[in-house]
């Protein structure tokens, strides 16, 4: 088994208006947001310190920013400026953001949609 550490921020839920269409962007809508970040952890653990680590709060902070004070129409991007915040602040291995729209005009029930992705920094 590989060794990996991940910091889990599940279930965020935030109201904001991003969507294709104007209503959405006019109304607004419930959002759900999931962050999954693979980062050493090994310092905290030993030490039971968070200084200079990542935490639940910092995750929090990034998604509830992107998600309520930006605006986007796909969720994609949402999940893509999450993972670039993310980046660009901690030293990370890598990150996998998912956004999730419970409430979405598709003609069918559907406990949501939405989208997942997977990022890692850029190596130079």
């Amino acid at each position: 088994m590989e060794k990996e550490d991940l910091l889990l921020v599940k279930g965020m839920q935030f109201w904001a208006k991003h969507g294709y269409f104007p209503e959405e962007n006019t109304l607004g809508q419930r959002f759900v947001v999931d962050v999954e970040v693979s980062i050493d952890m090994s310092h905290t653990c030993t030490t039971d310190d968070l200084t200079g680590s990542l935490s639940y709060m910092d995750v929090y902070a990034i998604a509830e920013r992107v998600a309520t004070k930006e605006q986007y129409r796909t969720v994609q991007r949402i999940a893509q400026r999450i993972a670039d915040e993310i980046i660009a602040a901690y030293p990370i291995k890598q990150v996998r953001v998912t956004v999730k729209k419970p409430s979405v005009a598709i003609g069918g029930i559907v406990e949501y949609s939405g989208c997942s992705i997977v990022r890692e920094p850029q190596k130079n």
